[in-house]
């Protein structure tokens, strides 16, 4: 099964008031973009009608390589959201998605602003820019492989290797006939991009908000902060990539991390250690069971609800627990489920999260080609910065890197110059969740102490990126009050209080 380091989840509601009291206050009131700009039909991007009326929508045309200003050129997708307020600063938000090769105007303003409260609060403050990362799915090209699905499927019935490059050699043969350079689609000329669109939209500063992958891309986006017009205003970091080391190297280590802070956090809890005693032995030995004895499972392709047989051993049923680490609403069902597969033989949940994996939601040609062209940055061995694996999950990161380095064979991009800090001045803020099983704390706090001007907080009993969950979801009122501070004063250390209340919650029977 594919372990997606990219998948970014959940969700909340922005106020259909407000968003109609300001459609006719900011409708005629637009920045005027630049010649590069090329409007589109907002439903281009799928964006509700609300959201719409509030935007501006199109392309944006950048370089294929910055350094070649007079070559050959791509199209990003762009959508501006004005803020709603009644005062709004002249320094928007621009959001950026993980992955890499997620798509950024898929969840943000597609899910985020219409259904969450920070999506309410940031556009009372200003406006919000989603820029489509190059190579992801609406920009132009979208470096997307539909082969890696037929992959999924065969590697889940037995009739691939996990690391088979069959998959990614189809994908870059039709991409590149198509004329793709594989070479233009890294994270320096993904950072440039966004300075050269802020600039198109006619602003003068912009702060950054960077999810997952995003977090490695707004590191780069520092780094260049003094190369261009635009200002850099402030970072946030969520859900931080450090750049000197292979997260998908690290995950054996990240993944154990995060279930030893699940199953310590469900022992300080009075009513989980209750219900579910001792839950690191039982996950211990549900995996040791499924490796000795395989048991047949059903799973069903999203997209087109074919199902199929399959053995579930216990490295399929660990990939089953990661979604439960990524998504802070999940985990507090993580030993609920453990308990029902030892106790009771239900391994349902399981079977619905490894078919949701089947279904790729990212450009992985993207995935691959930005990762290719990091790889000389990534020098520091996971095994110093943490206590050894569950050896049950040691074959997590040999087999992730073993793909990409596949894909790599495959692609043969150019490699970037190992990365660098610079620009290390501009204030940052950085959040980070005790669950995270691919970004975990250790990360985001050395990536900070590489910062004069950083702001370091850990979420009991949060995931994978912390301010863009669902209203109700433990952390998310305090992420986001921490963040609209920051933003607010980006060069005073936010109000924090709140995080002393915030604890990890679990769901008992």
């Amino acid at each position: 099964m594919k372990f997606s380091f990219a998948r970014l989840i959940q969700f909340m509601v922005l106020t259909v008031a407000a968003i109609a009291t300001s459609v006719a206050a900011t409708a005629n009131n637009r920045s005027p973009f630049g010649p590069t700009w090329e409007p589109a039909d907002c439903s281009t991007f799928g964006l509700v009608p609300l959201v719409a009326a509030l935007s501006d929508c199109g392309y944006v045309t950048v370089p294929e390589h910055h350094s070649q200003p007079n070559g050959r050129t791509i199209q990003l997708a762009v959508v501006r959201t004005r803020s709603i307020g009644d005062n709004p600063a002249p320094d928007p938000l621009m959001m950026e998605q993980g992955g890499p090769g997620s798509s950024t105007i898929g969840l943000f303003p597609s899910k985020i602003v219409p259904s969450t409260n920070v999506g309410t609060a940031i556009l009372q403050q200003r406006d919000m820019v989603f820029v489509e990362q190059r190579g992801t799915q609406f920009s132009r090209p979208a470096l997307t492989c539909p082969e890696r699905v037929d992959h999924n499927v065969a590697v889940a019935k037995g009739e691939l290797e996990f690391t088979d490059s069959g998959w990614i050699t189809a994908c870059r043969d039709r991409l590149v006939a198509t004329g793709v350079n594989f070479s233009a689609f890294n994270s320096i000329e993904n950072a440039a991009d966004l300075y050269v669109v802020a600039e198109v939209l006619g602003y003068e500063q912009f702060n950054f908000y960077g999810a997952s992958y995003g977090t490695l891309l707004g590191q780069y986006v520092m780094a260049q902060a003094d190369e261009h017009p635009v200002k850099l205003r402030s970072v946030i970091l969520d859900g931080v990539v450090r750049p000197d080391v292979d997260f998908n190297l690290g995950s054996s280590y990240s993944i154990s991390q995060a279930l030893r802070n699940v199953f310590a956090a469900c022992a300080q809890d009075a009513q989980c250690n209750q219900t579910y005693p001792d839950l690191e032995r039982v996950f211990s030995s549900l995996i040791d069971r499924l490796n000795q004895h395989p048991i047949p499972a059903k799973l069903t392709l999203p997209n087109t609800q074919e199902t199929f047989d399959v053995l579930l051993d216990g490295k399929d049923f660990a990939y089953a627990i990661v979604p439960y680490l990524y998504s802070t609403e999940d985990s507090r069902f993580l030993p609920r489920n453990l308990y029902r597969a030892a106790q009771n033989n239900d391994f349902a949940w399981a079977e619905e999260k490894l078919s949701t994996g089947l279904v790729m939601d990212e450009a992985e040609g993207m995935y691959s080609a930005v990762l290719c062209a990091h790889a000389a940055s990534t020098t520091v061995d996971p095994a110093t910065l943490f206590p050894p694996p569950y050896p049950q999950l040691a074959f997590f990161g040999s087999q992730e890197k073993a793909l990409v380095d596949r894909a790599c064979d495959v692609l043969q991009v150019e490699l970037e110059p190992p990365f660098a800090y610079e620009n290390t001045e501009i204030p940052t803020l950085v959040l980070n969740g005790q669950f995270d099983p691919v970004t975990p704390e250790v990360y985001g706090q050395a990536v900070a102490r590489n910062l004069e001007n950083a702001y370091v907080y850990t979420f009991p009993g949060v995931g994978h990126v912390s301010l863009v969950a669902k209203a109700n979801t433990t952390g998310a009122t305090c992420s986001q009050a921490i963040a609209l501070d920051f933003l607010t004063d980006p060069n005073r250390a936010p109000d924090s209080r709140c995080l002393a209340e915030v604890k990890p919650v679990f769901e008992s029977e």
